[in-house]
């Protein structure tokens, strides 16, 4: 059955002579002529070489062998010629050489050159023109011989065979002038000849390059000194620099006068030409055109009491903002009206060493009033007649006469109370800790009760400490069993 198809295949094949294959390769060196005048160089670099290893699979019965990627046994190479004509497409000749071969049936060497328009999809439109991976396809003319034929079969002579190389490829751009390439060509016979399929891979190189000579980016032909670097704009050649500062005129707002700002000189180097600074030798800032302030506290080094330490007084630092600097301040930190310290009550005593900051007093006593001599009587007899029974927080009436002695005392004077209760060593000690807080607290209320507003009285106890007398005496404990008054001032 295979014997009989492939007979009749080869019988088709016998009807080529040579005349026919001589007009097909002038038809293709025509039009190998014309694509290679097709368009003027549309780019800086339009001729490149391939070079590939190929691969043929014969196509026949179903495409058994056509896509038998790993058996090798068909290859040969390809060289190819690629032109240039626009950012869509490219012309390419190219030629190859290798072998064809099904089972035992049909082997021949085959020789083709063909001539192919490739579309490339890198084209700025489908993709970027710089993609590293560009894909393409193609399609064109050429011609196969065939040649060396052996098999079952050999009614099919050596000669050309005219074929359409149809196909699509990848190309990897590895630099500016190489890539790496992978193409599948379906050889479509367009005469009674085998169809096959070439599979090549290989690297493609550029053949001109760029013709720059002096390397400034504007090719020889375009270039006014091609053999001395300089910018597009200016054809080619160099700009000129009448002051030899390294400023081009173009760039240098001052091309007669060598300078480093601009072209300009700047003697100081604070970044203002000296034309316009004030102070040419010293480095300054804008602000000040170009004076300087070296503690940067937007006050110039001339008007500065402080030139080199940032503050807000005349350009020295006074942190708590009192109008006294800070090297003249006792209270840097805190605002203040006594030589930059607090003093509420403008008695003269700083308020961090006065006793009663809120009262006016002297600064003999500590910046409080002086206690005058009956009311201290009056609070020492208090402390005296208030008295407990032991063990208990209940005030004995002979305490009462002279608490309303302070009573009346607190109601004629501006001043506030501190109640400090105490126990005998009698009992437990966390227990009189507690007693002595409930006798302060009972004075208290007492006083409380008598009109004085009890934010006024602070109470407190302290337990067994602190003892007036000895706990070895009953007298002793008696006196011990106390609630002392002091006077506070605010």
């Amino acid at each position: 059955m295979v014997k009989g198809k492939l007979g009749q295949l080869f019988d088709y094949f016998a009807h080529i002579n040579q005349q026919q294959d001589m007009k097909k390769l002038v038809l293709l060196f025509a039009m190998v002529v014309v694509a290679s005048s097709m368009n003027a160089q549309t780019s800086d670099d339009p001729w490149w070489i391939d070079i590939n290893y190929s691969n043929n699979k014969f196509s026949y019965r179903y495409y058994e062998s056509l896509f038998d990627f790993g058996d090798l046994d068909n290859s040969g190479f390809r060289v190819g010629v690629d032109r240039y004509l626009n950012s869509s497409l490219d012309v390419e000749f190219g030629t190859s050489y290798g072998k064809l071969s099904h089972e035992d049936i049909f082997e021949a060497n085959v020789f083709d050159v063909d001539l192919r328009l490739v579309y490339k999809l890198a084209n700025g439109y489908l993709l970027k023109e710089e993609s590293k991976v560009a894909p393409f396809v193609f399609a064109g003319y050429g011609v196969t011989s065939f040649s060396n034929i052996r098999g079952f079969y050999t009614q099919f002579e050596d000669g050309l065979r005219s074929h359409m190389p149809l196909g699509a490829g990848l190309e990897f751009k590895v630099t500016e002038g190489a890539s790496i390439e992978a193409m599948a060509s379906y050889k479509k016979s367009i005469e009674q000849a085998p169809n096959y399929m070439q599979y090549t891979v290989g690297v493609s190189f550029s053949l001109g390059g760029k013709r720059d000579s002096d390397g400034d980016g504007v090719l020889n032909k375009e270039d006014a000194c091609p053999n001395v670097a300089g910018p597009v704009e200016n054809k080619g050649c160099p700009w000129p620099d009448t002051d030899g500062d390294g400023v081009l005129d173009k760039d240098d707002q001052c091309p007669t006068e060598a300078g480093t700002l601009n072209g300009c000189p700047d003697a100081d180097g604070d970044g203002i030409k000296d034309s316009e600074d004030a102070c040419p030798s010293v480095a300054g800032i804008a602000k000040f055109n170009g004076c300087p302030d070296t503690d940067g506290d937007g006050i110039q080094d001339s008007e500065d009491e402080c030139p080199t330490v940032a503050g807000t007084l005349n350009g020295c630092p006074d942190r708590d903002g009192d109008g006294v600097k800070d090297s003249e301040d006792e209270c840097p930190s805190v605002a203040g009206t006594l030589n930059g310290c607090p003093d509420k009550d403008k008695d003269g005593v700083k308020d961090s060493e006065d006793q009663c900051p809120e009262t006016y007093g002297l600064a003999s006593n500590g910046g409080c009033p002086e206690v005058q001599e009956e009311v201290q009587q009056v609070l020492d007899l208090a402390v005296k007649n208030i008295q407990f029974n032991s063990g208990s927080d209940v005030l004995r009436p002979s305490s009462f006469e002279s608490l309303n002695q302070v009573v009346q005392l607190m109601k004629e004077n501006n001043f506030n109370i501190k109640l400090s209760g105490y126990t005998d060593n009698t009992g437990n000690a966390a227990s009189n800790l507690e007693l002595s807080k409930r006798r302060a607290n009972s004075v208290k209320k007492y006083i409380v009760d008598q009109g004085i507003d009890a934010s006024r009285i602070s109470s407190d106890g302290y337990g067994i400490a602190n003892p007036v007398a000895d706990n070895s005496t009953r007298e002793g404990r008696a006196a011990n069993r106390r609630v002392e008054i002091e006077i506070i001032f605010r």
